[in-house]
């Protein structure tokens, strides 16, 4: 029988926050793979739920994980409440970050352990991800993922602007994430580009890209991200926290952090336009317009404010609602 005490302090800690994901749970867990020999440790952290995610969970965790896992169960206080109680229950130098509803492809630990053990220790990490839809098929993982590394978050973004940078996504410096306090607990939305933000300078940033290493699943089932009325309640926090000086602008990234800014603001736009807010969204655009013009970000400069003349050429690729929903 192993001894616990004699295994080595793990290299990551895998904490996965789940809220009445019976059906998939099971998935996230199993995907992470890895042998019980402590470089790793898996920890779910279930927010309350009230279904069968707690058993469905143990049940994956002593299959496919043994003494390497475990379930942890709190009071429902929402995503960024659920990974920082994971964070603390974790004794590892790194915390990766996992949804669960979403899944790693095979070989992700592995490639992560080994990127971690190389160069200067990054503050934060990135896994290449690939959108799927619920059910759908993953073809084969194939290739070596491309480490990517910048001076810090903001200049990965410049650098890699096709990979996501998300929680679903992320593995973050233990004593990075514990200076700044982890997640915020104040949004349910935007709290992770708000983390990224205030770690602007905490040290360099990584991004394995190229070989997807997270499906990304898509489905039909309740969202955060899908609620608008979340959506910009996250963005208006983040300019609250910028205005408050909590987001440090290092003189390498220019005006990297006003691009970023900008970028939200755009996402939080479409999506008013999207949810038939227009008056919103153009009260987005004429606040931010300022911001765009600073970091150069012309493409959306000019196309924004034309989002329902194109949604009425190209609905594919234009979501709009002409009436505010209920």
């Amino acid at each position: 029988m192993t001894d616990l005490q004699s295994l080595p302090k793990p290299t990551v800690s895998v904490v996965i926050p789940a809220y009445n994901r019976a059906g998939s749970i099971g998935r996230a867990v199993a995907s992470v793979g890895g042998k019980p020999d402590g470089s790793y440790e898996l920890i779910v952290v279930d927010d309350g739920s009230t279904d069968d995610t707690v058993t469905r969970a143990r049940e994956a965790v002593e299959i496919h994980h043994g003494t390497a896992g475990r379930v942890v169960v709190q009071e429902n206080g929402g995503p960024g409440a659920a990974r920082n109680r994971g964070a603390a229950e974790a004794g590892g130098d790194y915390l990766a970050f996992l949804d669960s509803d979403d899944f790693w492809l095979p070989g992700t630990l592995q490639t992560c352990l080994d990127a971690l053990r190389e160069g200067e220790a990054p503050a934060l990490v990135f896994l290449q991800t690939v959108d799927i839809a619920e059910g759908q098929p993953v073809g084969e993982a194939g290739g070596a993922a491309e480490q990517v590394r910048t001076a810090g978050f903001l200049e990965a973004v410049r650098t890699v602007p096709s990979t996501r940078y998300g929680s679903c996504n992320v593995i973050v410096r233990r004593d990075v994430f514990e200076r700044l306090g982890g997640f915020t607990r104040d949004v349910t939305c935007s709290e992770d580009t708000d983390l990224f933000m205030r770690a602007a300078d905490a040290g360099p940033c990584l991004v394995l890209s190229g070989a997807p290493l997270v499906a990304h699943v898509q489905g039909e089932g309740e969202r955060l991200t899908g609620s608008f009325p979340a959506v910009l309640r996250g963005f208006e926090f983040m300019l609250d926290q910028d205005r408050a000086g909590y987001y440090p602008d290092p003189k390498t990234a220019g005006a990297l952090k006003d691009r970023m800014l900008a970028q939200c603001a755009v996402h939080t736009a479409l999506g008013a336009f999207a949810a038939g807010r227009v008056g919103t969204a153009y009260r987005l655009y004429l606040q931010n317009l300022p911001r765009m013009v600073r970091s150069g970000y012309w493409r959306w400069l000019l196309r924004l404010p034309l989002v329902p003349a194109l949604a009425l050429l190209r609905p594919a690729s234009y979501r709009m609602r002409w009436k505010k929903a209920g």
